[in-house]
């Protein structure tokens, strides 16, 4: 029997949670680049919007929202270090934070 090779519908990422009552604010600042090389390391399902980039650059980390398809209106956390842009990732996608 033949298989079909799979559809990118058949991969997902994360998925992030809705934004609970007592969600923290970001202080989201439009992006821009900073730096030469920009690492993602990890990022949300492309299958629902906003999706969010856990990214790192010049030695510094954050966290990057895109708001749509049109890649229009993007925008970044603070850079911070590695610890606190975990902490604030681990927040964002369980809606602790938005």
């Amino acid at each position: 029997m033949r298989r079909l090779p799979p559809s990118h519908f058949d991969y997902h990422s994360l998925h992030v949670a809705d934004p609970q009552a007592d969600a923290v604010r970001v202080k989201w600042s439009p992006s821009f680049p900073r730096a030469d090389r920009l690492r993602v390391r990890e990022h949300t399902c492309i299958c629902t919007f906003p999706m969010f980039e856990l990214c790192t650059a010049a030695g510094l980390w954050f966290v990057r929202r895109i708001p749509d398809e049109s890649s229009t209106g993007i925008v970044e956390s603070p850079w911070m270090s590695a610890p606190a842009a975990r902490d604030l990732w681990l927040q964002v996608v369980t809606g602790q934070a938005e």
